[in-house]
C-alpha cells in the first residue's frame, strides 16, 4: 500500500468487510457487551489468519461515560440533603461532600477516571493484541490503537452539538464549586439558614443534571460504523501489510481497545501489563476515520486541552508533504479519547482522525445514522496509506538514530 499510495480493490474490499462486520451484521457494540465480545473475537480471528499470534486482555471498566458524572451528581445531592439535618457533624460532612465534587469532576475530565471508582459497577470488556515482528533487530516500539467498542446516541455528546459541550462542563464545575463554597462559608459561621436557601436553585440544577444523565443512558447503542469501525478496519489493513512486509527494526502492535468509550480501561491495561516495552513506544491513535477530512490532531480534549508529541507532529506533516495525494493537514477538535491519556501519563502519541468539516467533530459521532452506508472506502483507503507511511517513516527515524548512536 505505501508504495502504491492506496489500496488495490481487493484490499478496498477487505476494508469494506471489516467495517460491515462490526458495524452491519454486529452493530452497535456498547462497552461490557456481547456485541463488543463479538467484535473482539472477530479481529482476533481476522489477526489469526495472518499468521498473527493474539494476545486477550479481559479486564472490569465503567459501564457507560456518564457513571462517574452520575456518581458525582449523586454526591453534590446528598451534601444538600444533609447540611440542613442540624448540628455541626452534618454541616461538615455536608461540606465535605459539596467540596470534593468539582475536584472530581475535574479529574474525570482529566483522567476518565476518579476516586469515587471502586464504589460503582463494572462489566467485563477486552483488548486484543497483535505484534508485528520487525525483518531485523527491534529497536523499537510503534503501537496502532483503534478501539472496539461504540458509545450511546447521546444528546450533548454528538456532533452537531459539541459546540455546546466547553460551555455546558465550564458551568458545572463552577456551579460545583459554588456549592462547596456555600457550605464551607455557612459550617464556619454556625450555619445560618440563609447558606442553605442560597444553595437550593444549584440543587435544581445538580436534580436537572442527574434527569438528563439518567435519561441519556437510556438511549441506544451508536451503529459506529466511524466510530470506531472504520478505524478498526484500515487498522487491519496497515497490520496485513506489514505482516507480509514487515518494517525492517521497529516492532508493531496492533491494540484494538475495549472501553475506550468509557474509562479507557482497556489502554490501561495494555500499559499495565507492558509498559516496561511501550514506556518509549510510539502510540497512533485511529477515531473516526471512515469519511470527511482526514487530520492528525494538533489540539484536543475537554477543557484540558491536550496536545500530540511534537515528534510525532513533524513526522506526520513530514509523510503529508510526501503524499499530497492522502490529503491529510493538521486539525484540531474538541474530542477526549485514549491519547488524552497517553499524553497525560507522559507517552509519545498522536490521533489520526476523521474530520466532519461542518460541526468539526468525527463524522456522525454518538448518532443513530453512524452506520456503514456514510463511510467512504476512498477515505478509509487514504487512512491506511497514510497509516503504514507513517509507520514506515517511523522506522526510518528510529534506524538513523540507531546508527548516530
Amino acid at each position: 500500500m505505501t508504495d502504491k499510495k492506496r489500496p488495490t480493490q481487493q484490499q478496498q474490499n477487505q476494508l469494506w468487510q471489516d467495517a460491515y462486520a462490526l458495524a452491519g451484521k454486529i452493530g452497535p457494540r456498547g462497552t461490557g457487551t456481547a456485541q463488543e465480545a463479538a467484535a473482539a473475537a472477530y479481529v482476533a480471528s481476522r489477526l489469526q489468519a495472518m499468521g498473527l499470534q493474539v494476545e486477550i486482555h479481559t479486564f472490569p471498566a465503567i459501564p457507560s461515560q456518564n457513571t462517574f458524572a452520575f456518581a458525582i451528581n449523586i454526591l453534590a445531592l446528598t451534601a444538600i440533603i444533609l447540611y440542613p439535618v442540624g448540628g455541626a457533624i452534618a454541616r461538615w460532612l455536608a461540606t465535605l461532600l459539596a467540596l470534593v465534587a468539582a475536584p472530581l469532576l475535574w479529574q474525570t475530565i482529566r483522567s476518565s477516571d476518579n476516586a469515587l471508582r471502586f464504589l460503582l459497577p463494572k462489566v467485563i470488556s477486552q483488548n486484543v493484541i497483535a505484534r508485528v515482528s520487525p525483518r531485523d533487530e527491534v529497536h523499537s516500539e510503534a503501537v496502532l490503537l483503534a478501539h472496539l467498542d461504540t458509545n450511546r446516541c447521546r444528546k450533548v455528546w454528538a456532533s452537531g452539538t459539541v459546540k455546546y459541550l466547553e460551555p455546558l462542563t465550564f458551568l458545572t464545575l463552577a456551579l460545583l464549586a459554588v456549592l462547596g463554597l456555600i457550605y464551607l462559608a455557612g459550617a464556619l459561621m454556625g450555619g445560618p439558614a440563609w447558606t442553605w436557601w442560597a444553595s437550593l436553585p444549584l440543587a435544581g440544577y445538580v436534580v436537572g443534571s442527574l434527569i438528563t444523565l439518567w435519561l441519556d443512558d437510556g438511549t441506544p447503542f451508536s451503529p459506529g460504523a466511524h466510530d470506531n469501525a472504520a478505524s478498526v478496519a484500515v487498522s487491519l489493513a496497515a497490520a496485513a501489510e506489514l505482516a507480509i512486509c514487515p518494517l525492517e527494526h521497529t516492532q508493531v502492535w496492533l491494540a484494538f481497545t475495549g472501553a475506550e468509550e468509557t474509562d479507557h480501561a482497556g489502554l490501561k491495561t495494555l500499559l499495565k501489563k507492558h509498559n516496561d516495552v511501550l514506556r518509549g513506544a510510539t502510540f497512533l491513535d485511529l477515531e473516526g476515520v471512515g469519511s470527511g477530512e482526514l487530520v492528525y490532531l494538533i489540539e484536543q480534549g475537554l477543557c484540558a486541552h491536550y496536545r500530540p508529541d511534537p515528534e510525532l507532529v513533524l513526522i506526520a506533516a513530514q509523510v503529508s508533504q510526501e503524499h499530497l495525494d492522502l490529503q491529510v493537514k493538521p486539525g484540531e477538535m474538541t474530542m477526549e479519547d485514549e491519547t488524552g491519556t497517553l499524553r497525560r501519563r507522559g507517552y509519545k502519541a498522536l490521533c489520526i482522525a476523521g474530520m466532519d468539516p461542518e460541526t468539526r467533530s468525527l463524522p456522525h459521532w454518538h448518532r443513530a445514522d453512524d452506520t456503514v452506508d456514510t463511510l467512504s472506502i476512498e477515505v478509509m483507503g487514504r487512512a491506511a496509506a497514510f497509516v503504514t507511511a507513517f509507520l514506515r517513516t517511523v522506522d526510518k527515524e528510529a534506524r538513523r538514530e540507531k546508527m548516530v548512536m
